[in-house]
């Protein structure tokens, strides 16, 4: 049975890579189709173009992303920290998704993380593995209700014979199991390890307008990553909905900010993928 490091770019995930080695560390990046959420180095964009190409040329030009730009550098410099290759791969842009659904996702609708962190590592796993494979996910001692909601099958349509895929009848394939090496890690820990290390992590990983973040997050990250917050503000009034039902991002940003507010260091999804 193969292993395989799921990475989100956060410390925590980070931390489980390089002190737990698996034949693939795989790391799915959320795209959107708005030049203004790219990363404004270039070298960079052409390396994470570069990456995302050899597994999923499909798709086109990788144009930005709604997380923390930040990321794309910390998950290349992870990948030289580490020594071995990173396997980055993603799914159709958020954009693609939002409108091919008609629908923003939020609470109680959570197709963001199934399509475009879960998806894409299953397509890869399913062409190039043999199922199931042990998944190692970022679980630390604080969140072992997050243990309990990992799922072990994905409900698809895509069929392979000698390399090639047709669609065929949906199906539920069983296609991995978790093994939750840090579920007796500190989230203290992991933090204090990385306190003198040079890579840097975004201080929100993940989506920055997560509905899952605490408003005052989310107001935050609109000041660090202005581009990505202004993106879900666009999408939320050209679809007039929105991805929290008390509050839209419109309503977020004319909040005050509080001083005293303590940041969360990467709010993660809930539903298992999204991890810091």
């Amino acid at each position: 049975m193969k292993t395989i490091n799921s990475l989100s770019g956060g410390k925590t995930s980070s931390y489980l890579a390089v002190h737990f080695p698996a034949d693939y560390e795989i790391f799915s990046l959320v795209c959107v189709d708005d030049h203004n959420c790219g990363h404004w180095d270039k070298k960079i964009m052409q390396l994470v173009n570069d990456k995302l190409s050899n597994y999923h040329s499909t798709f086109g030009e990788f144009i930005g992303t709604v997380e923390n730009p930040i990321i794309l550098k910390t998950v290349l410099d992870l990948e030289q920290k580490l020594g071995k290759e990173i396997i980055w791969v993603r799914g159709d842009s958020f954009d693609k998704v939002i409108k091919k659904k008609k629908a923003i996702p939020n609470q109680q609708n959570r197709f963001c993380t199934t399509e475009m962190k879960m998806k894409p590592i299953f397509e890869w796993c399913f062409m190039h593995l043999d199922f199931p494979v042990s998944m190692r996910v970022g679980f630390r001692m604080d969140e072992r209700e997050r243990m309990e909601r990992f799922t072990t099958s994905f409900k698809t349509s895509l069929q392979a014979n000698k390399g090639k895929v047709w669609r065929h009848k949906w199906q539920n394939i069983e296609w991995r199991k978790g093994d939750f090496v840090l579920q007796n890690t500190s989230h203290e820990r992991i933090q204090k390890y990385w306190q003198d290390s040079e890579i840097i992590f975004p201080k929100d990983s993940n989506c920055q307008n997560c509905f899952w973040k605490n408003e005052q997050q989310i107001l935050r990250n609109s000041i660090t990553c202005n581009a990505q917050i202004n993106w879900a503000n666009n999408i939320e009034k050209e679809m007039k909905r929105r991805f929290r039902f008390d509050l839209s991002i419109e309503k977020i940003l004319k909040m005050p900010m509080q001083l005293d507010f303590f940041e969360t260091d990467g709010a993660g999804c809930s539903s298992g993928e999204c991890i810091a």
